[in-house]
């Protein structure tokens, strides 16, 4: 039975983490996930006595927000009353609408008086605080409200987010404990939890957040997921493998489990299982850059030689992965090579070159851009780019 070292592990779960936080599912790295405010803006019914010109200046402001304008519609807002708390509230959401956080979070913060849910005014100027870079004033907002008497557990996320990123941990995991305390289901605080205990290597901690986690929520297929990662971590493949299915299970319309079984199976030695998971996953995931890219790794470690109908398999699916997302500079990287080895030279540069531009720190892209200007015979540009290479 395969037992890999305890490098082996960390390298394997690291792998399966590297994939899981590429693919957008942040709450492995960097803290918890923070939500897309425009999408969590919600709305009140408006006290009696708004004022009735807000709904023209509202739609002005939206044109001129439209035709890029934002200094006109701050200055078309600011004719809203105070007091209007139903019409703060809307402007608050409709620069939302347009990614513009910090005069946002100054139209919630007027609502917060005069808004039919102060609560809601107040959440949502945290949110957007939050979304601008701000972590103090969300954090001064959410406090705010907890002393106000709004204790939710989405508040208390909200203040673990801007803890994690002002590096102030255990903060965050207290703010998270608070949360799943004040609602045992916030899948997100068992989530952020979760987020910590890797950061600190504490996979037996994580392991039991986890199983209460999946006690209250036992339909979250991102549990099982980030409980995969915590026995990937430990070299506990064989339940990492069975956590993964039973995500996969639980939501067959999301990448990331079919994709891990994948991983697993690689990180287990089995090739060929590996080979076949990933191809179903590319198959059932066309639209996704990572299967894609996944599936191309697989089959370049199976051996899949240019010629073949495994190469070709291997060249259309890193070609898929760039297409679906141009900025992942691993599948530029990737195809450069590929095309490299079937001789394609002059479009391996190309790709080559934005994969060192993607990612300026990366080494790969620039050595196989050496080995790529040699084979054109410009043997300066090679010797220069190895040189780069070596200060690195």
């Amino acid at each position: 039975k395969f037992r890999p070292t305890a490098n082996g592990r960390r390298s394997a779960a690291l792998l399966l983490i590297s994939f899981l936080a590429g693919a957008g599912f942040l709450i492995l790295r960097g803290g918890c996930s923070k939500p897309a405010l425009a999408q969590t803006v919600r709305t009140a019914k408006p006290r009696s006595g708004s004022t009735k010109d807000s709904p023209s200046l509202l739609k002005s402001a939206e044109a001129a927000l439209t035709a890029g304008n934002q200094q006109k519609a701050e200055k078309i807002l600011s004719g809203i009353p105070a007091a209007d708390g139903a019409g703060q509230f809307a402007a608050g959401k409709l620069l939302v609408e347009h990614k513009a956080f910090p005069e946002a979070a100054r139209h919630f913060h007027l609502a917060r008086a005069h808004y039919t849910d102060p609560y809601m005014a107040g959440y949502d100027e945290a949110l957007a605080h939050l979304n601008s870079g701000d972590n103090s004033a969300a954090l001064q907002t959410a406090n705010e409200l907890l002393n106000e008497g709004h204790e939710t557990a989405e508040l208390a996320v909200l203040a673990a987010t801007a803890y994690r990123n002002t590096g102030q941990i255990q903060q965050a995991y207290n703010a998270l404990r608070l949360a799943t305390h004040l609602d045992p289901k916030s899948e997100d605080a068992y989530l952020g939890l979760c987020d910590i205990a890797l950061d600190r290597e504490k996979y037996d901690l994580g392991l039991e957040i986890t199983k209460i986690g999946i006690s209250n929520l036992p339909k979250s297929e991102k549990l099982y997921l980030q409980q995969g990662v915590m026995h990937a971590m430990r070299g506990q493949f064989g339940d990492a493998q069975k956590d993964f299915s039973k995500a996969s299970e639980l939501a067959p319309s999301e990448v990331l489990p079919d994709v891990a079984l994948g991983l697993i199976a690689m990180q287990m030695g089995d090739l060929p299982k590996s080979v076949t998971l990933l191809r179903a996953a590319a198959e059932r995931h066309s639209n996704n850059y990572l299967a894609q890219y996944w599936y191309s790794n697989a089959l370049e470690r199976s051996g899949a030689a240019p010629g073949t109908k495994e190469g070709d398999d291997l060249l259309n699916a890193l070609e898929a992965s760039v297409r679906l997302n141009p900025n992942f500079w691993h599948s530029r990287t990737d195809l450069g090579k590929a095309l490299l080895d079937r001789g394609n030279v002059d479009r391996a540069i190309v790709e080559l070159k934005k994969g060192a531009e993607l990612n300026q720190a990366a080494t790969a892209p620039l050595y196989l851009l050496a080995q790529a200007y040699r084979r054109k015979g410009d043997m300066a540009k090679a010797k220069e780019l190895i040189a780069q290479v070596s200060k690195m």
